[in-house]
């Protein structure tokens, strides 16, 4: 990290990383050793799927499968990890093991790369993420290996299931299977399951993990977990079976999805799309044949994203329950916003505020040059295309090849803006200091709402 100039915030210093991982990212994919001899990808495409991929979305223009041969893939898979732990962490990784003594600048760098706060622990923090990253990664891929050696041999058997376990922990919702996803493997419990614990693991927020790990070694109860960690389970256990609930609802009838399934197999198929729009991007159903408010309740869901710190997207759970606490402590006039005998502080709050109104104002300004760009597509898979792009999630009712040119290019941005964080880009294009004005405090002035 000795090698980013000083002058450069730890928030730039994390645009600038991602930016150069895609740049050579995409120069790597469009080499001809990358790519299958019968492929007609564009150098556009490959920068399309790198930004894609380094931003764990899960969009493309060409299907991997169809474009990238293994080297290619190889490629894919190591772009993949990069984006959901962020170069900023390998770098800082091998620094720590090779006995370097972080600076302030590079260790703040680290700490917002993962969005922890707290300086204690987080050497051991990091080497954590790591080694749970890792593990976590090869147990789904030992897993799936059962799944896929049999369908297609030992060695291209083993390499899809790290291929896959790779981008279902880290959320980026691709496949190495051609352009349908896993819509062939929609009612198989083994598939199903595995990469749901993988997208669910790597969204829950690697603090979340260190806190759990740290207090069952000292064999405490959950009750000794962290307020943090506590509100991410309950949130994500109380998405999770309501957002199952909700598709069995809207798509019990629809022969086209889950309508003509036994009951055991529409649950699973509906848990499996609550849990990819949560960030993951896979898919094991056609999304143009479901049912328009089907798309709308994934879109909100796709929204909320996942836990803080980790490799999921969108505004973030955690903010959407502070924004949900304080909306209800002024509608019934409370002094404070209080949570489970917490009370929440100021800071949090206004941050919250800040990233979704930055969020919807992004999503608004990306639909309205969609919009633009692409006039004749219908407008509900515009607003599901985009908020899967800002809130790197993936699904896409195979509208992204459709996309023109100009469309795609919205697409990438959205995506970008979506990983590295609104919050994130904003800091760091405002580094300038604030004149003495900006800091003065006027008079106080009411005005109606």
């Amino acid at each position: 990290m000795s090698s980013f100039s000083l002058k450069f915030t730890p928030s730039q210093r994390i645009v600038l990383s991602f930016a150069g991982v895609i740049l050579i990212g995409s120069l790597l994919l469009s080499l001809p050793i990358s790519q299958l001899v019968s492929s007609e990808a564009r150098y556009w495409d490959h920068l399309f799927t790198t930004i894609s991929m380094v931003c764990v979305t899960g969009l493309f223009t060409v299907p991997v499968a169809e474009t990238y041969n293994t080297f290619g893939q190889l490629i894919c898979m190591l772009l993949i990890q990069i984006g959901g732990l962020s170069l900023i962490s390998f770098i800082g990784l091998f620094a720590l093991r090779g006995g370097r003594k972080l600076s302030f600048i590079n260790m703040a760098t680290l700490q917002e790369s993962f969005n922890v706060t707290e300086t204690k622990h987080f050497r051991s923090f990091i080497k954590s993420v790591f080694g749970f990253t890792f593990a976590i990664e090869t147990i789904g891929a030992l897993i799936l290996s059962f799944q896929f050696v049999p369908e297609f041999g030992w060695q291209r058997g083993l390499f899809s299931a790290f291929f896959v376990a790779i981008s279902a922990f880290c959320n980026a919702g691709f496949d190495n299977f051609g352009a349908t996803s896993l819509v062939n493997y929609a009612t198989s419990p083994l598939i199903n399951l595995t990469i749901a614990s993988l997208i669910i693991m790597g969204g829950l927020g690697f603090s979340v993990w260190f806190d759990m790990q740290t207090k069952i070694q000292k064999r405490l109860s959950f009750r000794k977990f962290s307020f943090h960690t506590k509100v991410v389970l309950t949130m994500t256990t109380a998405i999770l079976l309501l957002g199952t609930l909700l598709t069995l609802l809207t798509e019990y009838r629809n022969p086209d999805t889950i309508g003509s399934l036994s009951l055991p197999q529409k649950i699973l198929v509906s848990f499996f799309q609550t849990v990819t729009m949560r960030t993951a991007g896979f898919a094991s159903i056609d999304y143009t044949k479901a049912n328009p408010v089907t798309l709308l309740l994934y879109t909100f869901q796709m929204m909320l994203g996942g836990a803080p710190g980790g490799t999921a997207g969108g505004i973030k759970i955690t903010a959407f329950l502070t924004l949900i606490l304080y909306a209800r402590s002024e509608i019934i006039g409370l002094p404070h916003t209080n949570f489970k005998a917490r009370t929440i502080d100021n800071e949090t709050i206004r941050k919250a505020f800040a990233t979704f109104i930055v969020f919807i104002m992004v999503f608004l300004v990306g639909l309205f040059a969609i919009s633009m760009t692409d006039p004749h597509k219908p407008m509900l898979l515009l607003i599901f295309e985009v908020m899967s792009a800002l809130a790197t999630v993936g699904v896409t009712a195979n509208l992204t090849p459709q996309l023109s040119q100009l469309g795609q290019l919205v697409i990438m941005a959205l995506m970008f803006f979506g990983r590295i964080g609104p919050m994130s880009i904003l800091i760091s294009l405002s580094s300038r200091k604030l004149s003495k004005e900006e800091t003065i405090q006027y008079a106080k002035s009411s005005m109606i709402v």
